[in-house]
């Protein structure tokens, strides 16, 4: 797999946005009216001239963009992954649509680690690992504490571990080149939780009733985005 630069990045969204269906437009018309139509109303050595030269030209510009697109395979792969998460706008035909900077800062607090791991052109996937104290659980979730934050977890996003520590497992995405950020990136500042790890020597602790009706739901704690259950 070949990394997509910003220069290149750049590059093709201008391509595939504004060159290459310009062109298509440009083309197309200058075949239709010039080549095509007068060619089926008029039978004339003129109006088979210009078919066929309109239609030369159409068919080899289509031939080079097929060719230039076959180098686009990673960008393309890439770019079908771009959410409000990681970038301020979705780059249009002609234009960029930026996303609603509501929906922007919502994405902010999600724990989503797959759309930037589809994305290894712009951030550096970092695995990271802290420590957390286990509160206990009951039949559906765990409960933890970092930063004398308290969180309760899906026992669906917990691995049991080992040992006598808990921790929070997860990622940073760090991206690669800071010019990403002139063509709209975002810069995802803190870890992605993954899984909650929790001790096999206590397991199975039942976690206080006091504790289970006092939780928080916090979008960020410490350096992580935990987002943890409601």
């Amino acid at each position: 797999m070949l990394l997509v630069s910003p220069e290149q990045w750049a590059n093709w969204d201008k391509w595939f946005n504004y060159t290459l269906p310009g062109y298509i437009l440009i083309l197309g018309t200058i075949f239709l009216f010039v080549g095509l139509i007068p060619f089926l109303c008029v039978h004339n050595k003129i109006t088979y001239t210009l078919f066929g030269v309109t239609t030369v030209f159409l068919v080899t510009f289509l031939g080079i963009a097929y060719f230039k697109n076959k180098e686009s395979i990673e960008y393309v792969k890439e770019n079908h992954y771009l959410t409000p998460m990681v970038r301020e706008y979705d780059a249009q035909i002609f234009s960029n649509k930026y996303y609603d900077p509501e929906e922007i800062e919502m994405f902010k607090y999600v724990a989503d680690i797959q759309t930037p791991s589809h994305l290894p052109s712009v951030y550096k996937k970092i695995p990271v690992k802290q420590e957390v104290t286990y509160l206990g659980k009951n039949d559906y979730y765990a409960f933890i504490k970092l930063n004398d934050v308290v969180m309760k977890f899906s026992l669906a996003d917990c691995k049991k571990i080992p040992g006598s520590k808990a921790y929070f497992t997860g990622y940073h995405f760090k991206i690669r080149n800071k010019k990403f950020l002139k063509l709209g990136f975002i810069d995802l500042k803190y870890n992605l939780r993954d899984k909650v790890e929790l001790p096999a020597d206590s397991y199975n602790k039942q976690v206080s009733s006091n504790i289970e009706e006092n939780y928080n739901h916090p979008g960020l704690v410490a350096n992580w985005i935990p987002d943890s259950a409601k």
